[in-house]
């Protein structure tokens, strides 16, 4: 029979999780950004238009990015019962 330390594992899971958020939060931002860039630096850039159907190409927004991932965060503790 095996004892487990139910404290213990909850913390240990819920710690390598918000890790796991981190992480992919800044990945993803890094991707975003580097993608942008990209785009500001070619010569399409030059004939922006803020009509978007009028561009080639797309830019990325993350101004809300990093409330997607606060809602994860709060996704154990919203439902650990």
């Amino acid at each position: 029979m095996t004892i487990i330390n139910h404290e213990k594992e909850y913390n240990t899971m819920s710690e390598s999780v918000k890790k796991l958020i981190n992480d992919t939060e800044t990945k993803m931002f890094k991707l975003i950004e580097n993608y942008n860039s990209k785009i500001e630096e070619s010569d399409e850039y030059e004939n922006f238009s803020e009509n978007e159907n009028e561009n080639e190409f797309q830019i990325v927004d993350t101004v809300d990015l990093s409330s997607k991932f606060s809602e994860l965060s709060d996704y154990l503790e919203d439902y650990t019962s």
